[in-house]
């Protein structure tokens, strides 16, 4: 006599809580996925912002060094500085030029930029003039 072979399949059941738990899977990766790709994308326009007022502070500090050191000038302007494309940066124009006397308190700069997704950062700066 021959063993007979069980031919009942998976039930129905079976197959939907598979696929319930297969979905469910899938989407938790989506899902970080999706989470890792934006966060990338506001460190790097966070580091690049920091950035932007690094580069800003320096031309503001040459131009306090060009416009009121050398020049004997009582205002500056900062010119000389263009942020990359998308990025704002607060225009330090006719600006009182910082004491002479090295021991004279002046009132910090406030540098502000203003990146492409409207976060801003901001650093404030203290120069004395040479």
């Amino acid at each position: 006599m021959r063993a007979r072979h069980d031919e009942s399949g998976d039930t129905l059941l079976e197959i939907v809580i598979a696929l319930v738990l297969i979905g469910l899977v899938f989407s938790a990766f989506f899902a970080t996925y999706a989470t890792q790709g934006s966060g990338s994308t506001a460190h790097r326009t966070l580091v690049t912002a920091d950035g932007v007022l690094r580069a800003y502070a320096e031309a503001t500090k040459s131009a306090i060094r060009e416009q009121c050191a050398a020049g004997g000038a009582t205002q500056f302007s900062v010119t000389s500085y263009t942020p990359p494309s998308g990025f704002t940066v607060n225009a330090l124009n006719n600006q009182t030029c910082p004491p002479r006397a090295a021991t004279s308190a002046w009132s910090p700069l406030t540098l502000t930029v203003t990146a492409p997704n409207a976060q801003t950062r901001s650093l404030s700066l203290v120069v004395r003039s040479p």
